[in-house]
């Protein structure tokens, strides 16, 4: 016998042992025999023995054996009689004082009550007993609660009463589980808790870890754009300032074009063979089945269902590229995303006017083309070339006869040139040039001897006497202001009053658009209107894309200082403004000083001394907003002006009445001298004499001899060049302005100039492919664009089709379509159809973004959308009906 096997002996015998008593226990007595000797036999023993403690007179322990006259009154408190079984066997009872039973009596009692005990026991078998009403205890309610809710971060029984233990040691036992009016309560608070996490839907309800409505949109919003994310490519995007605050916009949502085709490459060989289905390669690499079966028919057999020009371009690259190409072929789709794509600001949807969608297709097809070419700066005097190319759309050549239309130079303050004439313009511009330089110094003196006179300059006699063409003296006397006969030039006045402003009446002024504003205080209060508005004071406020401005016209011939202050009185916020002051005269400006503004510092200037003035010429401080930001820009500004004998202070000439007129008159009684009025941000149109130049110390240089000097410097400067000059110093930037084309001095010489032979075409007419070069002298270059048209032939370009190409580098003519190109068709004809289809062929198999997943529109301060929905392409390309029906859902 093994160990193991003596062991189980050992085990069986004993427990054998154990239950064998147990097993041979006699039968307990018959309750119909119990019942009988109660009365007989039993009572007549407690009523001898037990009474006298244990009636209603006297009731010990709380135990009335009296009230027991039966078998049934025994079998409702079983309990009590388990005591009574203790106390006899254990004869505590009756108490050694009282009388004692025999041993018979006390063996017959004993017998009957075990006999009964053991007969209730049997009788009761399998029932508990009494079953109290039962709760869930506090963690089975929080456990409860959370699984039914899903939100593991309730805690609703935390303000309970601590659940006590019964005597076993749980506190899950019912008996332990009371239910108090107190805890009652707590449930109901705890309840009100939970149904505030509960989220009511069309279809039923939903419960968030959250609380309020916001963090319950919030959720929804992660979640679709989780769902986003699982199929697009977070790139793109824009860049948006919004009044100060920065955003990124039209990021995301992109479809992963990259992606797709480098498996369509990598897989290409083992799809082909059978190897892989499209469905393997797809869940392998994460992709949509979907889509990746539409690009691969496209790419692989797809010419005949998807006749297109673009998409054959795309099919021939894809044929003979590998993996590792995917990304120049991703390259080569991004391209022609950006010419047939473009994205709306979703904040102006739902406009009367406003875009329909956020993603648009645009079609770079065209009946006639216009050009507009802004031509770069010339490197040392070098020629700038420009190219006029034409190449075929990919069909050939045949019909595609093209007419450049009227190609010329335009420039701010000169006349068009039509490129014909440019070569005996630019000669002539050099004879004139010459010219006018070499004759500069005995101008200047003419100059200043015109500045002196009281009464209207007779150009002619005057340029006679001192020797100079009187064209010269024309162009140097208008560069100047002087005897030009007209005032100085200002913007647009403030025409709409406003009578108070933040509820004040006090502080009344002229305001434009986009808060263009200028306002005074005529009151002692310091005010926010919301910026700082001092007592007695003025301030201004500039529009985005416009300056605001304050002007003192001179109601005087004299010689005066300008002194003032600029604050920015918005610190809080905002960006600062950039101010300049100005003195105006006739079509010329000469900058004064400069700066910004930012933060609560007041900015002084002046005094500015030795300024030379005529009845008409204007002293301007001019504030513009800074990148475009006019946010908090409320800046308190003064002026003042004095000729040593009189000041004219812009504070105290307007503050009082500023509504009395604009332009509004000073306090000696002259009318029209200040002068409320806005210009384009990007500064008023007239050559600013820069400060510290020799032409501005010459205007403002009173002796003779000294100003003589100064227009021979000035001489040389023009006749030598500013080569050795810091490109930025005043005079290299004067050297500059005089000797450009677009300036005053050279743009009236350009207007009296000859033009070429009018027989020569304004026009030219060529066939694809061609390309036309014009050389453009440095001279004609500065501030000028090329501008042009391309169109078809009205006869022979019916059912033509041309890529134009305009610039300053020549192009390839490959021939075929590019992104770059725009296609010159005719309205109406096959060609346009064709290629038309072609495009939107693309464009239904790749878009830019398949979804907007922004949702919320942050490109626009005010828009009419809250929450924007556009992800049908996303649907229709690479979801399936399961995935729709749950991006559905969310929605």
């Amino acid at each position: 016998m093994t160990a193991s096997s003596r062991y189980l002996q050992r085990f069986v015998l004993t427990a054998a042992a154990c239950l064998g008593p147990a097993m041979m226990a006699e039968e307990p007595p018959d309750p119909a025999a119990l019942e009988k000797a109660f009365e007989p036999e039993v009572r007549p023993l407690l009523e001898k023995y037990c009474f006298q403690c244990h009636s209603e007179e006297r009731t010990e322990a709380d135990i009335d054996l009296a009230a027991f006259t039966s078998v049934a009154a025994v079998r409702k408190q079983v309990r009590t009689w388990q005591k009574v079984s203790e106390m006899l066997t254990s004869g505590q009872m009756p108490p050694k004082r009282a009388e004692q039973p025999t041993d018979a009596e006390r063996a017959r009692l004993g017998a009957w009550v075990q006999g009964f005990l053991a007969a209730e026991a049997q009788a009761r078998a399998g029932d508990p007993g009494r079953v109290v009403l039962r709760r869930l205890s506090n963690a089975e309610y929080t456990y409860t609660v959370r699984d039914l809710t899903g939100i593991d971060s309730l805690d609703p029984a935390r303000e309970f009463p601590v659940d006590g233990a019964a005597g076993e040691g749980f506190t899950n036992t019912g008996d332990a589980l009371v239910m108090s009016p107190g805890l009652l309560a707590k449930y109901f608070e705890a309840a009100k808790e939970v149904a505030n996490h509960a989220v009511l839907l069309p279809a039923g309800l939903r419960f968030s870890p959250s609380t309020t409505r916001r963090d319950w949109t919030n959720e929804v919003l992660a979640r679709i754009r989780g769902f986003y994310r699982r199929f697009t490519s977070h790139t793109g995007g824009e860049r948006v300032n919004l009044q100060g605050i920065v955003f990124e916009t039209n990021q995301g949502g992109r479809l992963p074009i990259e992606q797709y085709l480098r498996a369509t490459l990598a897989e290409r060989e083992a799809i082909q063979s059978g190897q892989k289905t499209i469905e393997e390669a797809a869940r392998e690499r994460g992709l949509s089945a979907k889509y990746l079966r539409t690009l691969w028919a496209l790419l692989a057999d797809g010419a005949a269902s998807h006749p297109s020009l673009v998409l054959d371009e795309l099919r021939a690259r894809w044929k003979n590229a590998r993996a590792e190409d995917a990304g120049q072929l991703a390259a080569h789709v991004g391209r022609w995303q950006q010419a047939l794509w473009k994205f709306n600001p979703v904040g102006h949807i739902g406009r009367a006017d406003g875009p329909k969608s956020w993603q648009e297709a645009v079609s770079p097809v065209r009946s006639r083309q216009e050009f507009k070419v802004k031509l770069p700066s010339p490197e040392a005097g070098q020629d700038v070339a420009l190219y006029l190319a034409v190449g075929d759309a990919g069909d050939g050549g045949d019909g595609d006869f093209i007419v450049w239309e009227r190609p010329r130079l335009t420039a701010p303050g000169r006349p068009d040139l039509l490129l014909r004439d440019v070569d005996a313009v630019a000669k002539q511009l050099g004879s004139w040039r010459q010219r006018l330089f070499r004759s500069t110094a005995r101008c200047l003196g003419a100059g200043a001897e015109a500045a002196a006179a009281s009464g209207p300059v007779d150009v002619k006699a005057l340029a006679s006497q001192h020797g100079v063409d009187a064209d010269c003296l024309s162009a140097w006397l208008d560069h100047l202001g002087i005897a030009s006969g007209a005032a100085a030039l200002l913007g647009p006045l403030m025409d709409r009053k406003v009578d108070s402003s933040a509820g004040y009446d006090f502080v009344k002024g002229w305001v434009g658009d986009d808060a263009l504003s200028v306002v005074a205080s005529s009151s002692d209060q310091h005010v926010r209107i919301p910026g700082n508005m001092k007592p007695h004071s003025v301030a201004v406020h500039p529009a985005p894309s416009r300056s605001v401005a304050v002007g003192w016209r001179s109601p005087v011939a004299a010689v005066v200082s300008a002194s003032g202050l600029v604050q920015h009185a918005h610190p809080e916020c905002g960006n600062g403004v950039l101010w300049t002051l100005e003195l105006r005269r006739g079509k010329t400006r000469e900058r004064l000083a400069t700066g910004t503004s930012q933060g609560a510092k007041e900015i002084p200037f002046g005094p500015l001394e030795k300024l030379g003035v005529r009845a008409g010429d204007v002293v301007a401080l001019v504030i513009n907003p800074r990148d475009g930001n006019h946010s908090c820009d409320l800046t308190a500004i003064d002026l003042t002006v004095s000729d040593g004998s009189r000041a004219w202070s812009l504070a105290r000439d307007v503050s009082p009445d500023i509504l009395a007129g604009n332009p509004h008159a000073d306090g000696f009684g002259n009318a029209g001298v200040w002068h409320f009025f806005s210009e384009p941000a990007a500064g008023a149109s007239g050559p600013v004499i820069p400060v510290g130049s020799l032409l501005s110390r010459w205007q403002s240089e009173s002796d003779p001899g000294a100003k003589a000097k100064l227009a021979g410097e000035l001489q040389d400067l023009l006749v030598n060049g500013a080569a050795a000059l810091p490109p930025e110093s005043s005079d290299a930037v004067l050297y500059r302005q005089i000797g450009s084309s677009t300036g005053t001095m050279l743009s009236a010489a350009l207007r009296n100039l000859t033009p070429g032979s009018a027989d020569s075409p304004e026009s030219f007419s060529v066939q694809a492919p061609s390309v036309l070069e014009f050389r453009i002298p440095a001279d004609l270059c500065a501030g000028a664009e090329l501008v042009v048209a391309g169109t078809l032939e009205a006869e022979r370009g019916k059912e033509g089709s041309a890529c134009l190409h305009v610039g300053t580098e020549k192009p390839p003519l490959d021939g075929g379509l590019t992104p770059a190109a725009p296609v010159l068709v005719q309205e109406k004809s096959e060609a346009r159809k064709r290629i038309e289809l072609g495009f939107d062929a693309f464009r239904q198999l790749f878009p830019v973004a398949l979804c907007y997943p922004q949702i919320v529109p942050v490109d626009e301060v005010v828009t009419l959308t809250l929450y924007y929905r556009e992800d049908e392409p996303l649907r229709r390309l690479l979801l399936e009906d399961r995935e729709t029906a749950e991006l559905d859902r969310l929605w």
